[in-house]
């Protein structure tokens, strides 16, 4: 491990004091999990970490009917794996968080950290694609906010700006109460997946009324599979069209040839996993 200064602010206004003070030399830590093995394989060499740990309410998670949920950059995945709000309104989420590596990873790291990393491969991101979820990025000159979306811009890069910290996480009131999380890897669920399927639906009267299709480990970000969804959304639901579908989902990835599979393996689970997940889906409204 290489030698750096550690700061402990208390408010986010001395983070952000701290931010400027150090430029390029500082790197702000949530949970660290990420982090630090960046900094043992020297990808990362701080000179000041700033740690978040003692910024008060920064890992809140609240839940109001007409707002949703908000959960705070700091609330760490066995936080929210244990929500009671997110079990009884957000079960794509319990699901999703119960799965995010083992129990000693999910008491340190945090979702904030998580979806800043920009990593592709992790699993949140694709269920809050789902859900519609948006972030709240702050700096000291005010906050803005942006679907979760168009957070994504390339490996490891996201839309935040130089001073800029994801602060919040908000998921709107569910309007697709169907929902199916499809985790696939050859070895544990506490890997990363070769690849991960996130969906909701609203259907009536056997006719897909919206869809929100969500996909990790499949291209250099999380994919938001627009094309996909347009395939099924308004239409009856038969399994040609959800065979199209998953063909289309195929074509909307870019995946790279790795430990977990090649290119065309992911390719080819995207189009058996897509359909697969929606039937899931099906089954839980009966």
């Amino acid at each position: 491990m290489i030698r750096f200064d550690y700061q402990e602010p208390t408010t986010l206004k001395k983070v952000f004091a701290l931010m400027e003070k150090h430029g390029d030399d500082g790197r702000v830590m949530a949970g660290g999990t990420s982090m630090l093995i960046m900094i043992r394989q020297r990808l990362l060499m701080p000179k000041v970490v700033i740690s978040l740990n003692r910024v008060p309410k920064f890992d809140k998670i609240s839940y109001s009917v007409k707002d949703g949920l908000r959960i705070g950059a700091g609330a760490r995945h066995r936080d929210i794996e244990l929500s009671k709000a997110v079990k009884q309104h957000y079960p794509l989420l319990h699901e999703t968080f119960r799965k995010v590596a083992q129990p000693r990873i999910r008491n340190m790291g945090t979702v904030g950290g998580n979806l800043a990393c920009g990593d592709p491969l992790t699993d949140p991101g694709a269920s809050m694609i789902a859900l519609d979820a948006e972030v709240t990025l702050t700096s000291s000159k005010g906050q803005r906010t942006l679907p979760l979306d168009e957070f994504f811009i390339d490996y490891y890069q996201t839309a935040m700006e130089p001073g800029e910290l994801l602060t919040e996480i908000h998921v709107p009131p569910p309007t697709r109460p169907s929902w199916a999380h499809i985790k696939f890897t050859p070895r544990s669920v506490e890997d990363f997946a070769t690849v991960g399927v996130a969906i909701t639906l609203n259907v009536k009267n056997g006719f897909c009324e919206d869809v929100r299709l969500g996909l990790n480990s499949v291209s250099s970000t999380i994919v938001h599979a627009r094309k996909a969804e347009a395939v099924i959304r308004g239409k009856a639901i038969t399994d040609e069209l959800l065979k199209e579908m998953g063909e289309v989902a195929a074509n909307e990835c870019d995946p790279t040839d790795d430990n977990r599979g090649s290119a065309e393996y992911k390719r080819d689970l995207v189009k058996v996993l897509v359909p697969r997940a929606f039937h899931e889906a099906l089954q839980r409204i009966g």
